[in-house]
């Protein structure tokens, strides 16, 4: 029972997986932004990421229970896979803090 508290590998899966998400609709929107100068609809499309993100963190926390270990692998998977991407370290902080705080 205890072995199955520190499995935390759905958990981490599931961090890296949003995060490279995340990394493939930053990279559509790179190459949108440089044909076209609409950044509002730019922002719409980074916000439904979000929300989209946040959805389905909503799913897996109805399939999964998260304690405080799972959501730590789980932010550390997503931190430092956008990190690997190239993402800026605040910009991953921030993300990170939105992601484990939606966890809760």
């Amino acid at each position: 029972m205890l072995t199955r508290w520190f499995d935390a590998t759905a958990a981490k899966k599931f961090g890296t997986e949003m995060a490279l998400l995340l990394a493939q609709k930053n990279q559509e929107e790179k190459e949108k932004l440089s044909r076209a100068k609409s950044t509002r609809k730019a922002e719409k499309r980074h916000e439904a990421t979000f929300l989209r993100i946040e959805k389905e963190l909503e799913g897996f926390k109805k399939d999964h229970r998260l304690n405080i270990y799972t959501k730590a692998q789980l932010g550390n998977a997503f931190k430092y896979t956008l990190l690997d991407n190239g993402f800026d370290q605040e910009f991953c902080d921030k993300t990170t803090t939105w992601l484990l705080l939606k966890c809760q």
